[in-house]
């Protein structure tokens, strides 16, 4: 399932993400028919529960996007759970340190490489092949970059074994690290973790990550050497859509 990534990837190509936070495997489908390359399941700050996940992953299915989950903590057992219903690959919120980091990275790999238990009631039905086999090697694991620790520990963080990717949560980060202005790329604080950042996955053969605000700063972080862009959520596109669509009817008279 993660070869749509891993090609573009391979060419030196950004993939891009949308994040779902509503409960509801039909909004699910049709955000991956849109022909996002990934799309993201946020079952930390969104409204989606485990059942309700998995109809979502199902719906996905049908499509050729990848389905990424982000986890509501660094928890072995929702990480396991998450994986063996067909997540292809995990973000894992509020990383602090390399210990985080390698248990989260624990909890995604089979012996020898970690302690995840086998089980793939879903996932192993999904691709042709050994998913046991192949699992290991082809389940992305991201940790996420939003706090003032895991900045601090970032080169440590970007070093651990078995690792995919860093991903910036550029608004948690700028809280963490008590900056005026949230999520500003430009923020001179900012912009130098973004550096870091880019380096240690440079250094460590890993994939860089960002949540943009908006697509100019998707373009600016791509340029950059981001390669998993995300922006938006679906409970923002049909929030703005709505509004503007309202708009329009009270500027063309009641």
């Amino acid at each position: 399932m993660t070869s749509r990534l891993q090609n573009l990837w391979a060419q030196g190509q950004p993939a891009y993400n949308f994040f779902l936070t509503i409960p509801n495997a039909w909004t699910a489908e049709l955000m991956a028919r849109a022909g996002f390359d990934a799309v993201t399941l946020d079952m930390q700050h969104g409204l989606i529960d485990f059942a309700t996940a998995l109809q979502q992953l199902q719906a996905i299915s049908t499509t050729e996007t990848v389905p990424l989950v982000r986890l509501q903590w660094n928890e072995p057992s929702i990480i396991m759970k998450m994986l063996d219903a067909g997540a292809a690959g995990l973000i894992c919120p509020m990383i602090d340190t390399a210990v985080d980091t390698a248990a989260f990275v624990r909890a995604c790999r089979y012996p020898p490489a970690g302690i995840r238990s086998y089980g793939p009631i879903r996932a192993g039905r999904l691709v042709p092949g050994d998913y046991f086999r192949e699992a290991n090697e082809k389940v992305l694991a991201f940790a996420m970059i939003e706090t003032a620790s895991a900045a601090e520990n970032l080169e440590a963080i970007a070093a651990v074994p078995g690792l995919s990717g860093l991903f910036v949560g550029p608004y948690d980060l700028s809280v963490s690290l008590g900056l005026q202005r949230i999520a500003d790329i430009y923020d001179p604080v900012l912009r130098d973790v973004l550096r870091r950042v880019l380096a240690a996955c440079a250094e460590n053969g890993l994939i860089p990550g960002i949540y943009g605000g908006s697509a100019e700063h998707l373009r600016e972080l791509s340029g950059m050497g981001f390669r998993l862009l995300s922006t938006g959520d679906d409970t923002k596109l049909l929030e703005q859509g709505a509004q503007a669509l309202l708009g329009e009817l009270r500027r063309s008279g009641r």
